[in-house]
């Protein structure tokens, strides 16, 4: 079911869509033609004037299509369509088909031309923000070289001046033997004479062994029996 009306400023158009449609429709607004194809829904016409068809829009809802077509010229149009014979028919469809192929290849130029300029302008933007980058981090070096140099030389203001370095070349300082101190002399060899002024002797008692050999000699004669033994008497 299609509703149609009519104001001084635009045209609007009703289709009712059916509940099973799920299909994106195809709409076409040209100067002077309009389609709605939504299968099963098909909705064709040549205006008898020309529209605004950039201003001119369609909205899908639920159950219904809105067509809103904005005059070029505002009034009433007496007559909406054209009306038109079969041939009539067919020449305007090869003419509004070559139409509709010109303005969506001016279309994808447009849309191409938009994203070759977005894509610029992300291009530019990252390149500044890597140059901001680059630009803060020498400041930050430049500012800690500064600052280096600045605790550098309090450093040398605060400490005293150091003696002068002596002209002898390093490998000479390192040869020099480190300077040690004296040792103490070492002792000499010699002989310790130990003298006991006390004169007291203390005997040692004898063995048990050595009293039976003196016993024993005692028996055999004494000191002189060893040196002169008993003689035989010659008589016997």
């Amino acid at each position: 079911m299609v509703q149609i009306s009519q104001t001084e400023e635009d045209i609007k158009i009703s289709i009712e869509l059916n509940r099973l449609v799920t299909r994106k429709p195809d709409v076409v607004l040209l100067p002077q033609y309009l389609k709605f194809n939504n299968p099963p829904i098909f909705f064709e016409r040549h205006l008898a004037q020309e529209i605004d068809e950039m201003a001119s829009f369609c909205r899908i809802f639920k159950n219904e299509a809105r067509i809103v077509l904005v005059k070029k010229e505002k009034g009433f149009w007496p007559e909406m369509f054209q009306k038109l014979d079969k041939e009539a028919l067919m020449q305007k469809r090869l003419e509004i088909a070559d139409l509709i192929v010109e303005r969506n290849k001016k279309r994808d130029e447009k849309a191409l031309e938009r994203y070759e300029n977005k894509r610029r302008a992300e291009i530019e933007k990252e390149i500044k923000r890597e140059t901001a980058m680059r630009e803060r981090l020498k400041q930050f070096q430049e500012n800690s070289v500064r600052e280096a140099l600045v605790v550098d030389v309090r450093k040398d203001s605060a400490t005293p001046k150091a003696e002068q370095p002596s002209s002898v070349p390093s490998a000479s300082r390192l040869a020099t033997p480190l300077m040690r101190p004296p040792m103490s002399s070492v002792r000499g060899s010699g002989r310790i004479t130990v003298s006991f002024s006390s004169q007291h002797k203390r005997s040692t008692p004898m063995r048990e062994s050595q009293t039976t050999v003196d016993n024993a000699y005692a028996a055999a004669g004494g000191p002189n029996a060893a040196v002169n033994p008993p003689m035989e008497s010659l008589d016997e």
